[in-house]
């Protein structure tokens, strides 16, 4: 027996190598996660005398999750893990795989910022999360923090992650909190960096009428946000029961189902389309009403990207409140 092919000592779910086993005999395969056998299977050598493991990727994400930040920073203890396996018994690597729903182009030994893009625009009072592995600094993990003004001048300061457990971690990036490091105001736009990578965040500081915060879990399951800033409309729609009760038409079991449509207002880089693209094709989003996230289902989308860069059209899509006893939460007081 012979190990042709085996994944590499990091992985992410997506791109996750295959086991290739050359073997004459058939072999047993299993694969031990947190202290426990979580697969268990027996393999016989096709006609080339080979036992190619399947779905290897898919299966370790199944055992993987992200969480939303809660309160302004957050361990990501389920986002990744060492999974090991053995062959025939006998323990033949341990891998640390990190959760990814599709394809990524990033290097699983150095993952940097656990988004698709590498800047974004963000405004005032809205929120913003980066994830990925804390720098190490004097002993302390954490994250850096450069901030510029529009005179030319920079700052620097260093984040220390709170209760921190080797993994991934989740910062709270949004402008407030950033503008809260430095004593100078009004800052132009601030870098993130974790370790291996960074994100730009570009503040725009235009008045809007409205502009409204949807947060959703990105293809790595981390939280991540997008502010709409081209209106929001509401047509309303009702699902309730109906019968008669002493000759009268009644509702019973009401159960409202508005459905709200919200433009993405202008998008300012081709990359914008990458994050609406994750928002609309997510499992889990949100959105920001008071301070409070109410959890939404996605139900239609108008999304249309030309890759000419001259060309950059709004996103449009509708969504209905996950939980239809909510419905009154949203509006103007």
């Amino acid at each position: 027996m012979n190990v042709i092919q085996r994944p590499k000592p990091r992985e992410f779910c997506a791109t996750m190598r295959e086991y290739i086993i050359d073997t004459d005999s058939t072999i047993t395969f299993s694969v031990r996660y947190g202290g426990k056998t979580v697969l268990e299977e027996e393999y016989s050598p096709d006609a080339d005398f080979k036992v190619r493991t399947r779905g290897l990727g898919k299966f370790c994400e199944l055992a993987l999750w992200g969480v939303w930040c809660s309160g302004e920073n957050t361990t990501q203890a389920d986002a990744a893990g060492d999974f090991t396996f053995l062959i025939n018994g006998v323990e033949d690597m341990t891998c640390f795989v990190m959760f990814s729903r599709l394809v990524t182009r990033k290097d699983a030994e150095a993952p940097g910022c656990l988004s698709e893009v590498n800047r974004k625009v963000t405004y005032p009072g809205a929120k913003e999360y980066v994830s990925g592995f804390p720098v190490d600094a004097s002993g302390k993990k954490g994250m850096n923090v450069t901030a510029y003004w529009d005179d030319g001048t920079e700052e620097n300061r260093f984040v220390a992650a709170g209760s921190y457990d080797d993994g991934v971690y989740t910062f709270d990036t949004s402008p407030d909190v950033v503008s809260s490091l430095f004593e100078k105001p009004d800052i132009l736009q601030y870098k993130v960096e974790v370790s291996g990578g960074s994100l730009l965040f570009v503040i725009d500081r235009t008045r809007y009428a409205e502009a409204w915060c949807f947060r959703f879990k990105n293809v790595y399951d981390m939280p991540e946000t997008l502010t709409a800033t081209g209106g929001l409309k509401m047509a309303g729609n009702n699902e309730s029961d109906m019968a008669a009760m002493y000759g009268v038409d009644r509702k019973f079991g009401v159960k409202v189902t508005d459905e709200y449509t919200v433009n993405s207002g202008r998008i300012f880089f081709q990359s914008d389309y990458k994050l609406w693209h994750n928002l609309l094709n997510c499992q889990e989003a949100g959105i920001l009403v008071n301070n409070e996230w109410l959890p939404i289902v996605i139900t239609k989308q108008k999304f249309e990207r030309e890759f000419r860069k001259s060309v950059l059209k709004t996103v449009e899509f509708s969504f209905r409140l996950a939980d239809p006893e909510q419905n009154n939460l949203i509006g103007y007081d």
